[in-house]
């Protein structure tokens, strides 16, 4: 296996030390996901994410600008994976890494996502099913239960990203109706927003600028945050 997989999570989380900006994050448990796939909680590899442990804006790790901070530790116990995210705060010029942690204070951003290689699967399409149906047992899933496509028994971590500017808009209304964000900061998030999208298909390669399409996208998501926002 050598695809690149992603997962959104909706986890606990729980602000640690809010002047270090440090939060603990239950980023990943054993349960059946949206992709109806399972991710082994004993399988999780850290050998090169350990070396730089990097904390990013919605996986984009070709800039230093979407560098948000890094995981200062991860564990897993009781079949979940914990990890400890220290924002970049202490990063004046950092300005996303500021607001993520502020919309995070006030409940807003939750959700992260987690970049990993597979190593060691099954899944249900397997010529070896006997493989595939002892995993399943292991689970403790019934027969009448949704079954699994795949289950994932070792990857490794790439990365773990805050997903605040490509999440949909609610989030940034809310926070912005409540004054968590103000009008500056839409205006920031409305950008950043439009250049991740851009690029979201060429990770490797810098945005190419369409300046009108790109500037109307722009206004075009400033606009529908800020009528989310007056109808709350």
């Amino acid at each position: 296996m050598s695809k690149l997989i992603r997962r959104p999570l909706h986890p606990e989380i729980r602000i640690m030390d809010e002047a270090q900006g440090l939060v603990e994050y239950v980023a990943s448990d054993e349960t059946l996901d949206s992709y109806q796939e399972i991710i082994r909680a004993s399988g999780w590899r850290f050998s090169n994410f350990e070396k730089n442990a990097p904390f990013v804006d919605s996986h984009t790790t070709y800039s230093m600008g979407s560098l948000l901070g890094r995981v200062v530790s991860f564990e897993v116990k009781r079949k979940r994976l914990v990890e400890v995210v220290k924002w970049a705060i202490d990063v004046p010029d950092n300005r996303l890494a500021q607001l993520g942690f502020q919309m995070t204070k006030a409940g807003y951003a939750k959700a992260v996502s987690v970049g990993f290689w597979p190593i060691k699967a099954v899944s249900k399409w397997d010529a070896d099913q006997a493989s595939y149906q002892k995993e399943v047992e292991k689970l403790g899933l019934e027969e009448d239960q949704v079954q699994p496509r795949t289950i994932y028994l070792e990857q490794e971590q790439l990365e773990l990203s805050a997903v605040i500017v490509g999440a949909n808009p609610n989030a940034i209304a809310k926070a912005f109706k409540a004054s968590v964000l103000s009008d500056a900061d839409l205006d920031f998030l409305s950008d950043k927003r439009i250049s991740v999208v851009e690029t979201a298909d060429e990770p490797d390669l810098p945005a190419t600028v369409r300046p009108h399409p790109r500037q109307a996208a722009r206004l075009a998501f400033y606009l529908k945050v800020r009528e989310i926002a007056n109808h709350l």
